[in-house]
């Protein structure tokens, strides 16, 4: 049968008005608001607590832990969609992994509900849960904390926990990957659960630790699989019940069907496409029971699941129609869940979701064309849909693929103005056999949530392991190791002051001096989470859908894949290449500045006439990466050179290799916000520019800007990179259609890995700024990933306005128009932090104004005279312990010592929790389970008592700085916060 059956590829007879139930399941989707889901989190804290074996291996535990959660999992069934099961029991859920960074909404418990950006809803009894039994538990068991015992050198986790040197993903997941489906589809989890359980008993019966320690892998296979088919029948349980009181026929029947689906499958190989559907949604259902919920990509769906849907189509037990309404299902089913994120966060991860990518098209492992009728049914759902998750991404060969299927994605593209993002068959397979894939593994490769490449099931990259910002060693290397954020606090090598330096090829080497040190340091600091994960976060159930950990009897995070890396990405790519061609052309090669001049001028932001002036000379005369001129490609094309051999050096704790990549997320804002002045004339605070895309407005010809990024492509980004685009809408879209396709098969043929689009205007993005209710749906491409504009922070919002805008029919940029000014917000909240806390002690300690203690607490909270208010503070915090039995409630079991100081060394307060009571003293204690250095008052109340409190916000900024275990300070926060809402009721 030929792969292309379709009288019309594009499927314009299937619409929202003829698949009635995909457009009600999308209308529930842009209705719903995410609420936080605490099941997951409930289920494992109490197998620890009450069913765990000290004698289990890391493995056995986990798949135990997996099982025990899934078997008690909710069946639920929250609305007509033909696929059964969720990822939470909610809705539109959010879960929490206390294994990981859970344990940052504690401060949150009683306020996420009603905060004003991305409000996700909490009920009292289950923040009361989390509060009293679950965070309480894990203060020393997440993953942050078991490493931080085991490390001697600080440096690199204190960079960390700083979070303006580099991200170290590890803390917060692995997840980042591709299963393989092929074998639970063929086989059934039962074929692959006797697979396992025939391995294991070969290794029982030999000698020695290596053949056990095999043995028992196999063991957690097994008892994993187990959970997922448990809760499969769970479901089916449910659907027969809701079956059996459903009033509506036709309702009546589909939960028949669901019922006879659960009971087949997974357990036993899918003989339909319905069923083989259904078994991909269950099996990510259960991986998300092991797995924190980000970037766990199904991978290419269009060829795993064409042979059911040929087969079908052929018996005519199927219709492209009712493909269609499937396919939609799985779509919207991807997208029941989100990200839980506090709110500090939201600067640097705002507007996400949990990125789950489906890839398309491209070649198969003959390297032959592989789109097929499946590939123009999937593309017709995300027309349809247009939701943020999943991440469709189609794969291109310019020599392979046909026209009219990269003109059809560029339809698309058109029409849903975002998605899908084309990726180069030809550049990244060659990348990947670079890195050693053998040729047909690498021709079967599948975006992983943002960009990252991974061969189907064989690669286990973690792929998000180090997010690194590279305007951090710019800016040590002009400040001798230093940065302006850090104060005078050494942080890396000492290297000689830039004005000492006779060359341009000096800086650069004292640059990659500063950078490779960095590098060095988040690899470093990896590798202890690595070796923390293969303790307490393996993942058995995960190994059983890839290949190579059943071949070689260990699990992923012991090296089990095929295939092993790590992957690194950069923040401020585009902006650090713009400061070192300004070095280069402007203070050495023509000697328009001195160093000591441009340094004085950065230090001071281009204060005054002066430093305006040179602002803008460095803006205009910069040589610009995204044009032709020889400067930009020459220190672009060198920096990721040598980014590709350093991270290349570097041998992981699983034996493969660090490769890195160049995507942003949203983090290119949050962290632009808190970057000091640059040489090529940005100012402190403003935007850097996304992934590997050019500063805005620095390229304005489309054609030099394309051919610039081409440039870099190929074996020496072996991660990809996401490169954002924005075009103009024009009124004949098929004309459009044809150049657009055009343009990315030349940028491509040039070497582009990978492009992304936006296909809006400067204008209706300020309108939708300016109206965010008018635009509900905007669904804009962000860096590497969709999201919906309104959910976007402020930052965000005016990044993506920013970007350079190009009409495609002429090539040229549109002039920018400019950021309306912002005014200044009130602080949220309704009251000041002054506000509360006199009427707090008014009421709790009955002073009057007219009292000499009342005075003084007024003038310390107007003074921001730190030691009086941390003292006022503490002791508040202690008489309302001692007074208030549901207050005392939340240090019942509690030992915490607590050390804050001020940054000049004046003031000095701890805190003591022990034995149900809290004592307070003006003195350094030792053995702090942490210290919060702060520095100045202001900060501290930012830190834990503004009606907005910002933890996180104070450690970004650098305002605070802390040494031990921060679930003590989050812990802390609470209470504070709880006393805060106190008050009004005392």
């Amino acid at each position: 049968m030929a792969r292309i059956t379709l009288p019309d590829i594009a499927l314009r007879e299937h619409t929202l008005e003829s698949l009635p139930r995909l457009r009600e399941l999308r209308e529930l989707s842009f209705a719903r608001r995410p609420a936080i889901c605490i099941e997951r989190a409930r289920h494992v804290t109490r197998y620890l607590k009450d069913v765990d074996q000290a004698t289990d291996t890391p493995e056995v535990r986990q798949a135990k832990k997996v099982r025990y959660f899934l078997e008690r999992k909710s069946a639920c069934f929250h609305d007509r969609n033909l696929l059964a099961g969720s990822t939470t029991s909610k809705e539109l859920g959010a879960p929490l992994f206390p294994e990981y960074f859970a344990l940052t909404l504690w401060p949150e418990l009683l306020t996420v509900s009603e905060r004003k950006k991305n409000p996700q809803k909490l009920s009292l009894e289950d923040a009361r849960e989390l509060n009293f039994d679950i965070f309480p538990f894990w203060m020393e068991r997440n993953v942050l904390e078991q490493a931080r015992k085991r490390i001697s050198d600080p440096t690199g986790l204190n960079l960390f926990e700083s979070l303006v040197f580099f991200i170290a993903g590890k803390a917060g997941c692995i997840s980042h990957c591709v299963p393989s489906y092929v074998a639970m589809l063929e086989k059934g989890l039962d074929g692959i659960i006797a697979e396992a359980a025939g391995h294991e008993k070969e290794c029982r019966q030999a000698a020695g630790d290596e053949e056990r320690r095999k043995a028992d892998f196999y063991q957690a296979m097994g008892i994993a699989l187990e959970g997922v088919k448990a809760y499969a029948a769970n479901l089916a349980a449910e659907a027969e019940r809701l079956a059996a009181r459903a009033g509506d026929p036709t309702r009546k029947n589909e939960l028949a069907e669901l019922a006879a689906v659960c009971r087949r499958v997974p357990a036993q190989p899918a003989r339909t496409f319905r069923e083989a559907i259904n078994a991909i949604w269950l099996c990510q259902v259960g991986i998300h029971a092991e797995n924190i919920n980000m970037a766990m990509s199904p991978g290419r769906l269009d060829q795993l699941l064409y042979p059911y849907y040929r087969r079908d189509i052929e018996a005519g037990q199927l219709t492209v129609a009712a493909a269609l309404e499937l396919v939609g299902c799985l779509w919207l089913k991807l997208a029941d869940n989100v990200a839980m994120v506090p709110e500090a966060s939201e600067e640097l991860f705002g507007g996400a979701g949990t990125v789950p990518a489906i890839t398309l098209g491209g070649v198969d492992t003959q390297g032959e064309d592989a789109v097929n009728d499946l590939t123009y049914v999937m593309l017709r759902a995300t027309e349809l849909l247009q939701i943020r998750d999943p991440n469709v991404n189609a794969r291109y060969h310019y020599e392979k693929n046909p026209p009219a299927y990269s003109q059809r994605v560029a339809e698309v593209i058109i029409n849903t103005r975002a998605v899908p993002a084309f990726f180069n068959d030809a550049v990244n397979i060659d990348a990947l056999v670079g890195q050693g894939e053998a040729l047909e593994h690498a021709r079967d490769y599948a975006v992983i949530g943002c960009v990252e490449l991974a061969s189907n099931g064989r690669d286990y990259p973690a792929s998000s392991s180090i997010i690194l910002n590279l305007v951090a060693p710019l800016e040590m290397a002009l400040h001798g190791g230093r940065r302006l954020i850090s104060g005078d606090h050494q942080i890396g090598p000492r290297t000689p002051e830039p004005a000492q330096l006779k060359s341009f090829e000096q800086f650069w080497e004292v640059f990659k001096t500063q950078l490779d040190w960095l590098i060095g340091q988040a690899i470093d600091l990896n590798e202890h989470f690595g070796a923390v994960h293969q303790e307490m976060m393996p993942s058995p159930l995960l190994s059983a859908l890839f290949e190579g950990p059943m071949q070689k009897g260990a699990d992923l995070i012991r090296g089990g894949a095929r295939y092993n890396s790590s992957g690194a990405t950069h923040i401020g790519f585009a902006d650090v290449v713009d400061s070192l061609n300004a070095i280069e052309q402007l203070v050495w090669t023509e000697g328009k500045f001195s160093f000591a001049g441009l340094r004085e001028a950065l230090d001071n932001d281009f204060a005054g006439d002066a430093g305006e002036k040179m602002r803008l000379f460095l803006k205009n005369h910069t040589p610009r990466y995204g044009t032709e001129h020889p400067v930009a490609r020459k220190n672009a094309k060198n920096l990721i050179r040598h980014l590709f051999e350093v991270y290349q050096g570097h041998t992981n704790y699983r034996g493969g290799r660090y490769r890195p990549a160049y995507w942003t997320m949203t983090n290119h804002a949050g962290l632009g916000a808190l970057a000091g002045a640059m040489p090529h004339g940005r100012k402190s605070g403003e935007l850097l520019a996304s992934g590997i895309t050019p500063v805005s407005g620095a390229a304005p010809e489309l054609t030099a800007c394309l051919n610039a990024v081409a440039d870099l492509g190929g074996r020496e980004v072996p991660g990809c990179w996401a490169f954002n685009m924005k075009y103009t809408p024009e009124a004949d879209q098929e004309a459009m259609r044809d150049r657009f396709a055009q343009t990315v098969a030349a940028y491509f043929r040039a070497g582009g890995q990978q492009v992304q689009f936006n296909l809006m205007t400067y204008a209706m993005l300020l309108d939708a700024k300016a109206h965010p209710d008018k635009y509900p749906e905007l669904m804009v491409r962000v860096s590497g990933y969709s999201a919906y504009f309104k959910d976007l922070n402020e930052m965000m919002r005016n990044e993506l306005i920013s970007r350079s805008q190009y009409t495609l029919s002429t090539g040229a940029a549109v002039p920018f128009p400019g950021l309306p000014a912002d005014g200044k917000k009130a602080e949220p909240g309704g009251q000041t932090i002054g506000d509360w806390l006199r009427k707090a002690l008014s009421r709790l300690l009955l002073f009057t104004p007219a009292n000499r203690p009342w005075r003084d607490f007024d003038k310390c909270l107007k003074s921001e005279v730190a030691e009086e208010f941390l003292q006022l503070l503490l002791r508040l915090m202690e008489l309302t312990f001692a007074v208030n039995p549901a207050f005392r409630k939340n240090i019942e079991g509690f030992a915490g010592r607590y050390l804050f100081k001020s940054a000049d060394g004046e003031v000095t307060m701890a805190a003591i929790f022990k034995d149900g009571t809290m004592e307070v003293r003006e003195a350094l204690i030792d053995n702090a389970d942490i210290t919060v250095t702060f520095r100045n008052g202001r900060t501290l109340l930012n830190l834990i008592l503004s009606p907005r409190q910002d933890i996180l916000g104070s450690m970004l900024r650098q305002d605070v700085k802390t040494e031990g275990n921060l679930n003590y300070l989050y812990r802390f926060g609470a209470m504070a916060k709880q006393l805060q809402l106190m008050m009004p009721r005392i």
